[in-house]
């Protein structure tokens, strides 16, 4: 595994983030955008690129989402753009679903002995 943490303990935190993060998304939509975005911080930290690797779909949907409130940012907008963001967000779900499945198995699978 090529990685772009030299620090061990760094590392493990990192994958093990990675591990609940994907855990959760095979489970529930739940802070869908936060997990997605986060897994691909993670992913940055752990394998450096992400482009090519289990981590792909989550720079793909980060850079396609960069414009969407995040939870933090949610109390500063309006109803009207949070339904709209809120129903552009159901879409990219749907239409990442499988994409994101199969990359947090993978997930799950390659680093669940590290």
């Amino acid at each position: 595994m090529d990685r772009i943490s030299t620090d061990e303990s760094e590392l493990k935190r990192c994958v093990s983030k990675a591990i609940e993060l994907a855990s959760s998304l095979l489970e529930s939509d739940a802070e869908y955008l936060e997990n997605v975005l986060e897994l691909n911080s993670l992913g940055h930290r752990i394998v450096g690129e992400v482009w090519g690797t289990e981590f792909h779909v989550f720079g793909v949907i980060a850079s396609d989402t960069d414009h969407l409130p995040t939870k933090k940012v949610r109390p500063l907008c309006s109803a009207a753009m949070l339904a709209k963001s809120d129903d552009e967000l159901l879409r990219v779900i749907s239409s990442y679903r499988t994409q994101v499945s199969d990359a947090c198995r993978r997930i799950l699978s390659k680093y669940q002995n590290v």
